[in-house]
């Protein structure tokens, strides 16, 4: 490898060590092979090297790639092909294949973009593939380009930038240790390039739709704030970054907007994935949520009325995880938290102490083996009242609403309790609103802003009433 493209030491730190595995999601993946490809300095960055350009399936086009006569894909499209490579246990292996494309970087960015044949770095440019653009032109599913040969050649498709200084962006690339969605220091890291911003010549913007109405709340989560033994909701104002209390009935409704308890003066669209639990012992729950510009957890303790000055119990990373649940998953009668880590689509659990702090990354535990990036809103709540959090999901791919009962060390494998249309919901929430020892679950209909709640019955989720007519 060219040694302007040799990695500087002590790069961006991972995602928090892997603790011990000891339940896995029903679609395991076997273990990979070894790579054959020399492995550069840092495997988290850059290539050992591409396969020669070669077709997909047989279908090689002409001498030059025929652009005008290519179907067209849609930025949205390049997205969620990208998506579906991510946490599946790729191994980087130019040799090998997957869904007939090379398991290196240039064979994932010509899935990505659906290409009947396999360019490599140098040769997307020559075969007509991509056209040069500026960075203030970048949208997603463009790429970031070091058209370099073999192992001093890399490419990185571009998702979004992720900070308002075009800075850092959101972004997939393919390297030693995998298939990473992760942000990216623009252009790439240092030590490697240069890197120019590039377009797939046949990608299109996709095609508008009337937004649905804006949220008037975010971030929502299920806490018994006043110790009423019933669930309260609790929310973030998208306009005003205030934290609102909805307090909760034993008839599962909650108290109207008009009656609502302001127990956050503002700042909190500045944090992300808040989770609710008694994590001090006190019998009141308490709030953990992301700092999302430093990537800290920070624990808002609970006083019956509202909350008290936050604590730090997680230093840096947790912006690299997704998808934070509270609950008891193991039946200790602790709180911990459960998250989805980003880059892997593996999900945790970071075990509560029960006197306001949970164990950190050599001490978690993985209880799903990947694939947890193709289920959104994921909700810890116990479904059958045996004292221990499960968890339930929608499957985004088909809009149905899974269960995964805990069994204590682990989960086990998934029942669908919902049959489809759960990807028109979000901001699901679960917990005790109806006092009948059955956790219910509570959410947003995007298409409306109305807010339902679905009974719990032991097994699953009863016929659903609106307990909030709009705004939401």
């Amino acid at each position: 490898m060219n040694t302007r493209h040799a990695a500087v030491a002590a790069l961006i730190a991972g995602a928090v060590a892997a603790g011990t595995v000891v339940a896995v999601d029903t679609a395991a993946v076997a273990a990979p092979a070894a790579a054959t490809a020399e492995t550069p300095a840092d495997p988290d960055y850059g290539s050992p090297g591409q396969g020669e350009e070669e077709a997909v399936d047989g279908e090689f086009r002409a001498a030059s790639f025929a652009a005008a006569t290519a179907p067209q894909i849609t930025r949205g499209s390049v997205i969620a092909r990208a998506k579906s490579w991510v946490g599946i246990g790729l191994d980087y292996n130019s040799g090998r294949r997957h869904g007939g494309y090379r398991t290196d970087c240039s064979g994932y960015v010509s899935m990505a973009w659906d290409l009947d044949f396999q360019p490599a770095t140098n040769t997307f440019a020559s075969r007509g593939v991509t056209e040069p653009i500026t960075k203030a032109e970048l949208k997603a599913g463009d790429a970031l380009l070091d058209d370099d040969e073999g192992s001093s050649g890399h490419v990185v498709l571009f998702e979004k930038w992720a900070n308002s200084d075009r800075t850092r962006y959101w972004g997939f690339d393919f390297t030693p240790s995998g298939v990473h969605h992760r942000v990216y220091d623009y252009p790439y890291y240092p030590g490697y390039g240069p890197y120019h911003p590039v377009r797939y010549k046949n990608i299109a913007d996709d095609v508008t739709t009337p937004p649905a109405p804006k949220p008037g709340m975010t971030d929502l989560v299920a806490a018994n704030i006043n110790g009423d033994g019933v669930d309260d909701v609790v929310g973030v104002e998208a306009s005003t970054g205030k934290l609102w209390l909805y307090k909760g009935a034993s008839n599962g409704t909650i108290a109207s907007g008009g009656n609502r308890v302001e127990i956050g003066s503002g700042g909190w669209n500045g944090m992300a994935n808040l989770a609710g639990g008694d994590y001090n012992g006190d019998r009141k729950d308490d709030i953990v949520a992301v700092e999302e510009a430093s990537g800290k957890l920070y624990l808002y303790p609970g006083t019956g009325s509202g909350l008290s000055s936050r604590k730090e119990i997680g230093s840096g990373g947790w912006n690299g995880m997704a998808e934070l649940m509270g609950g008891d998953f193991n039946g200790d009668g602790k709180a911990d938290v459960a998250a989805v880590e980003k880059s892997t689509g593996k999900l945790w659990l970071y075990k509560g102490n029960g006197t306001g702090s949970i164990g950190g990354g050599s001490s978690r535990v993985l209880i799903g083996s990947g694939g947890w990036n193709s289920l959104h809103d994921l909700v810890g709540m116990d479904v059958d009242n045996d004292g221990r959090t499960d968890v339930v999901g929608a499957e985004t791919s088909t809009g149905k609403l899974f269960l995964y009962k805990s069994n204590g060390t682990g989960l086990n494998a998934r029942t669908e309790i919902g049959s489809g249309g759960w990807n028109g919901m979000n901001d699901l929430i679960g917990g005790d609103f109806t006092s009948n020892a059955n956790d219910d679950l509570v959410g947003v209909e995007k298409a409306t802003g109305k807010l339902y709640l679905y009974p719990g019955t032991g097994t699953g989720l009863g016929a659903r009433k609106e307990i909030g007519s709009g705004g939401w």
